[in-house]
């Protein structure tokens, strides 16, 4: 505690020896958590995929009677595949589509600098040595990176494993901070709300995203714009960002209608996303975000700020469900004080 012990001169203020070690131990624990921030973001998107892919595990091992290990592997084994499949499906489109929008770019300049790189006919052999240097070490530090990605995720994948093979008894590791069955069962309680939001969330907006792609891609086929692909995976990842997305996504197709086909196609397409937009905010939403998994639009895109200024893209990916996290965490605690 503080005491003031005044005189007629002078002020002396003492401070208690425990707020001194309780402010060192404090500012410690923060100095820590900050050192393995990382590892808490590779434990935090673990606990995200957990909450995701949970209900279809539990629908596996009740209705088809499998042990819960074998269950998740399930999980994982239809989760990759359909990755594997939209990526198959996706990916060689997509690729000739860029290509052929590269074709369709012509800069002059650039070309000539690319062309200007291949004449090694002044090269000296100094320049020769340092190229190859940085050669290497670039390959080094691409080998590098790859290994630590893959690490990385092979690391994600089995936390997530034993997060959902333990997802039953999770709420009893509140009995490392409190014996009170009362708290228990409030954690047990908090576990299954978060789930339920943060789970809702994630796959919420998986579907949203992917329903907004697959509505885009359509229309513009039907119109004939070109690159229809791109346009229509740029305004489906770009739905992460309520109203604001569909805008920003809609103005690369505006110019390449205008560019191919003049101002009335632009026009058209003006009109073709905002009646996408006006689906989305009217149907789509009300009917897969369900009340427990809607984040307000502004809360969203303020979230996804402060996510991107602090931790880059990563930052900006985490910003939801962390504020998510945060909103189940309060609700709980002043439900249990109410």
């Amino acid at each position: 505690m503080f005491d003031w012990l005044s005189t007629k001169n002078k002020t002396q203020v003492v401070i208690s020896p425990s707020i001194v070690v309780f402010t060192i131990a404090f500012l410690g624990f923060v100095y820590f958590l900050f050192s393995i921030k990382n590892i808490l973001m590779l434990v935090f998107l673990a606990f995200i995929l957990m909450v995701a892919l949970n209900p279809a595990v539990n629908r596996f091992h009740k209705k088809l009677h499998l042990p819960r290990g074998l269950s998740i592997t399930l999980a994982y084994v239809l989760f990759f595949f359909l990755i594997a499949a939209v990526t198959a499906l996706v990916l060689p489109p997509l690729t000739s589509e860029l290509v052929r929008l590269v074709k369709t770019i012509d800069l002059p300049y650039l070309q000539s600098m690319i062309g200007s790189n291949f004449q090694f006919s002044n090269l000296e052999i100094g320049s020769l040595v340092n190229q190859f240097t940085s050669s290497i070490n670039f390959l080094v530090s691409a080998v590098t990176s790859t290994f630590t990605s893959i690490f990385t995720f092979i690391t994600l994948m089995i936390i997530s494993f034993y997060l959902m093979l333990d997802r039953p008894n999770l709420y009893k590791k509140a009995s490392w901070f409190a014996k009170n069955k009362k708290q228990i069962a409030q954690a047990e309680e908090f576990i299954d709300s978060l789930e339920k939001q943060l789970g809702g969330w994630v796959r919420g907006q998986v579907i949203l995203m992917a329903s907004i792609a697959l509505m885009t891609y359509f229309a513009l086929t039907i119109l004939q714009i070109p690159f229809a692909l791109p346009l229509a995976i740029i305004a489906g990842l770009l739905e992460i960002l309520p109203n604001l997305g569909p805008v920003v996504s809609a103005v690369p197709a505006i110019a390449i209608a205008y560019i191919n086909f003049g101002p009335g196609m632009a026009v058209a397409m003006v009109v073709l996303y905002t009646v996408i937009q006006q689906l989305e905010g009217n149907l789509l939403v009300p009917k897969i975000m369900r009340k427990n998994a809607h984040v307000n639009p502004l809360v969203s895109i303020v979230s996804i700020l402060i996510g991107l200024q602090l931790g880059g893209v990563i930052g900006a990916l985490l910003a939801i469900p962390v504020y998510i996290t945060l909103r189940a965490v309060y609700s709980a605690w002043r439900n249990s004080h109410s």
